[in-house]
């Protein structure tokens, strides 16, 4: 009774319609840009002519009603990708990336693989690996909607973000940045930089981490063009520098793993780094270079790491 009223309502003009979740799948990027909505896009990208499985494998997840539910309303495309791609396969892949971006050959992108665009073309998201090659359809679909959820989330928060300014605005984008499972904002560096050019909120610092650029700031360079720690005063300038709190204990992870690496390709000193061994299990014991902490002053600390 609700729907045919609803449906009466609709056909008088009295009520837009609501729009449909559910995933639609279309040929080709440009045909999909016709009804494109805020979940955008997600190539199934398989290997045309080299890799049988994958294309069979993306033509059976595209198909699954436990996807098509997962993605909302996201344009779902079967995507070709060409291994040694003559003018004509260019051309045919070409039409149906349309205006998206295709990965690079040897990139990090494996095939087969989901790529989730946004509506304006950007990849945030990606399923690929153990849980499309040997996941069930469940947990892909699981993995989909995760995704699709933290894109979602993403967005909410630069909204905010957009009608801030200063030290909030930039706060702001560092959360959106830290939104776990996809990719950063597009552009984050330079909008955070933008938002809080004095850096007051220390998260132009955060989102412009170089631990290799860092590390190179606190040790000098050896006649064969490697590393090796400072002295004493540089050393004590690099640790309390690692207390600033606008990096993150994963950031500071990693900055003690180069460190690490600097003192053990040097030669080692065993006491110093069991130390930022200790220290960087410390920072987030769970994290895989807190759980590599043990093994490493197992090898390279002098012994005493969990066996």
């Amino acid at each position: 009774m609700k729907k045919a009223f609803y449906i009466a309502l609709v056909a008088a003009g009295l009520l837009a319609p609501l729009p449909l979740e559910a995933a639609q799948q279309y040929d080709t990027q440009e045909k999909a840009a016709e009804n494109a909505t805020d979940d955008g896009y997600i190539l199934f990208v398989y290997g045309k002519g080299w890799d049988r499985y994958s294309e069979d494998l993306c033509k059976k997840v595209i198909a699954a009603p436990e996807i098509s539910e997962a993605a909302g309303n996201a344009a779902l495309i079967l995507t070709p990708f060409y291994q040694y791609a003559t003018p004509e396969d260019k051309e045919a892949q070409r039409a149906v990336w349309g205006a998206l971006a295709e990965p690079a050959a040897h990139s990090m992108e494996t095939y087969p693989s989901l790529l989730m665009y946004d509506k304006e073309g950007f990849l945030y998201g990606r399923v690929q690996g153990p849980v499309l090659l040997r996941g069930t359809m469940a947990e892909i679909a699981a993995e989909v909607k995760a995704k699709l959820e933290a894109k979602h989330k993403q967005e909410e928060i630069m909204k905010r973000a957009e009608a801030a300014s200063g030290v909030e605005a930039a706060k702001l984008i560092a959360e959106a940045w830290a939104v776990p499972g996809i990719e950063p904002p597009k552009n984050y560096r330079n909008l955070v930089k933008a938002a809080d050019p004095n850096d007051e909120s220390g998260m132009v610092r955060r989102l412009h981490f170089d631990g290799w650029g860092l590390a190179q700031k606190y040790c000098g360079k050896k006649s064969d063009g490697g590393l090796e720690l400072g002295d004493e005063a540089t050393i004590a300038k690099m640790k309390e520098f690692m207390k600033d709190p606008a990096y993150t204990p994963e950031q500071r992870q990693t900055f003690y793993a180069i460190i690490i690496g600097v003192l053990n390709r040097g030669g080692g000193n065993a006491m110093q780094i069991k130390g930022y061994a200790n220290e960087m299990k410390r920072l987030n014991p769970e994290s895989n270079l807190g759980i590599s902490a043990d093994q490493v002053i197992k090898i390279w600390g002098g012994g005493n790491g969990k066996k």
